[in-house]
């Protein structure tokens, strides 16, 4: 396993997971079965620890990762959904995500050509940027997935027990300029 060197053209994924941010390097191109690797080999090296700093084992192959986008890039308070890419080989492993019914149904079968599905096995396919943030999770790792937490519009919520860093957790300090959100500069 070769990590990817960092150039012009390479990304930066930042994994989160926990208190946990793993910061990749990564070809725009590159599947995600790869990163997942990169990922699994990082985490081999450094170890992933719960909120109680004990260590969380790793699962025992890199296709076991999870990873998830956020629902809304512009508030990650709002957490983070199954990433689309991650949806056929649940279903090759004869899971269904989507529950019966439409969604599985409207999807295409894979083939052995190279068509939209493929293409959405790497971060510039499934549109993510440079700089994207993804939270990863595997069963086991500690996180809350099996609990039924139902949301305010009724749909599930999808827990992948990220724990996002505020201001005030560094420097004690509520700042609420923390996104930009203060008013114009007025000269």
């Amino acid at each position: 396993m070769t990590f990817t060197t960092p150039s012009a053209q390479t990304w930066t994924l930042r994994l989160k997971s926990q208190k946990t941010t793993v910061l990749l390097h990564v070809d725009p191109l590159q599947t995600f079965p790869t990163i997942k690797e990169q990922l699994y080999k990082s985490l081999e090296e450094t170890g992933l620890k719960n909120a109680d700093s004990e260590p969380i084992s790793l699962p025992p192959s890199p296709s076991d990762i999870e990873l998830g986008r956020p629902v809304n890039t512009n508030d990650p308070h709002k957490g983070f959904q199954l990433g689309e890419w991650e949806y056929s080989s649940l279903e090759e492993e004869g899971e269904d995500p989507k529950g019966k019914g439409k969604a599985k149904a409207g999807r295409p079968k894979k083939s052995g050509t190279v068509g939209a599905d493929s293409v959405k096995d790497c971060p510039k396919g499934a549109g993510l940027r440079d700089g994207a943030v993804l939270a990863f999770r595997w069963k086991g790792n500690g996180s809350r997935e099996d609990e039924d937490i139902e949301m305010a519009d009724g749909r599930k919520a999808d827990m992948w027990d990220v724990k996002l860093a505020s201001y005030e957790d560094n420097y004690g300090v509520e700042n609420e300029m923390d996104v930009g959100g203060g008013r114009e500069f007025e000269g």
